[in-house]
């Protein structure tokens, strides 16, 4: 990708800036709060309180190479905003320095896994945003540049003629339950096996005694300490670690939940069978959605509810929309039970380019090495 490629011509009352420093980033923060809640892309990941919370606690780790907030002014409004930051690679001076969106490029195991990445806009600012930024983005100094788990109709991939070696693919499905009009409305969306089974399993909720609580600031720390339980022990039943095993990631999402509980932002929901906690929904309200980002349920055999985790999602489900909420997204995943309880679903994205440097070849060079080594190891495991 030439560094002038995105050189466009931008209307003479909007200027672009690159902010580099944590201190001028939260000089923003009301003006980003702002351009929040008017953009038609706002998500979860691109709140400020998500973003630099995620700064604090991986930044230091991922993030040395640094900031790279990109924001759009027409006059003195802020009408554009990209979070993103270099990380360097491995290798000292010569590692390759990847361009991400902050609160990505964490190791495996403690990603925090955002989805509906974007730019955010003002409606109608679309285009002179995307075109400000990719100039910007051109201007920058990296290696390789990916951007993951956009929406295919992202503003920074429409209109615009990426250079031939982007590479663009998918991301996967976001599957979505439509609770339009309530609950009710939502089950007969349904097919009949999957409205058959919603409403077996609310009759075993029902007569097993299930009670769901949509749990307060006092018992958020608690409610949370049994999702942790929850999440780990189903997981260690398949040998697997499980993402609370990481201590950033959860550190991560207990300053959340202490930010946002309070005030209806985030969701713990607590299923309880016979006074124990039989499952935890941790999520997120944005606007009149919520998205399910991480569950935690008991798998015991003879149990008198034989799922508990997806009686807390119908359950969640159905105290929501007494709330005003008439989506909820499931997130990316090919889990059952999102397909099963989803009527809809959102395609993602993501965005790749290399460019022609010395960093970037000696890291693919050791990709190429590392996948080749692997295989061998396999073959010779199965000789």
């Amino acid at each position: 990708m030439n560094k002038k490629i995105y050189m466009v011509e931008l209307p003479n009352d909007v200027t672009t800036r690159v902010i580099r420093e944590e201190r001028e980033w939260d000089a923003i923060r009301d003006d980003w709060n702002i351009l929040y809640a008017s953009s038609p892309y706002s998500s979860v990941p691109l709140d400020f309180v998500w973003l630099r919370g995620w700064w604090r606690v991986y930044g230091a780790i991922y993030g040395k190479a640094g900031l790279r907030v990109v924001t759009v002014r027409r006059a003195s409004k802020l009408v554009g905003a990209i979070p993103l930051y270099v990380s360097r690679g491995v290798g000292n001076s010569l590692g390759a320095r990847h361009l991400r969106f902050i609160s990505t490029g964490e190791e495996e195991h403690e990603e925090t896994c955002p989805d509906y990445l974007n730019l955010l806009c003002l409606p109608g600012e679309e285009d002179v945003c995307a075109n400000a930024i990719w100039s910007e983005v051109g201007r920058m100094d990296w290696d390789h540049l990916e951007f993951l788990d956009l929406m295919e109709d992202s503003p920074l991939l429409r209109g615009i003629t990426l250079p031939h070696d982007a590479r663009s693919f998918s991301r996967g499905s976001c599957p979505i339950a439509d609770l339009t009009d309530g609950f009710e409305a939502y089950l007969k969306r349904l097919s009949s096996r999957g409205r058959e089974q919603a409403r077996r399993l609310l009759r075993e909720g029902e007569r097993a005694g299930a009670q769901l609580e949509l749990v307060d600031a006092a018992q958020a720390a608690g409610a949370f300490d049994d999702l942790v339980r929850l999440h780990q022990e189903r997981w260690t039943l398949d040998a697997k670690p499980g993402v609370f095993a990481a201590a950033r990631f959860t550190e991560f999402h207990r300053n959340l939940i202490q930010e946002w509980l309070p005030s209806g932002r985030a969701v713990l929901a607590r299923l309880s069978l016979a006074g124990v906690s039989a499952a935890v929904q941790y999520g997120f309200v944005n606007g009149p959605k919520f998205d399910a980002y991480q569950l935690g349920a008991r798998r015991k055999p003879g149990s008198l509810v034989h799922s508990p985790g997806i009686l807390a999602n119908l359950l969640l489900m159905r105290a929501l929309t007494e709330r005003g909420v008439t989506a909820c997204d499931f997130l990316r995943g090919s889990s059952p039970y999102k397909r099963r309880q989803a009527t809809r679903e959102n395609q993602l994205v993501g965005v790749q380019i290399w460019r022609p440097t010395l960093r970037a070849a000696i890291h693919r060079s050791r990709q190429l090495a590392a996948r080749v080594f692997n295989k061998g190891q396999r073959l010779m495991r199965r000789g």
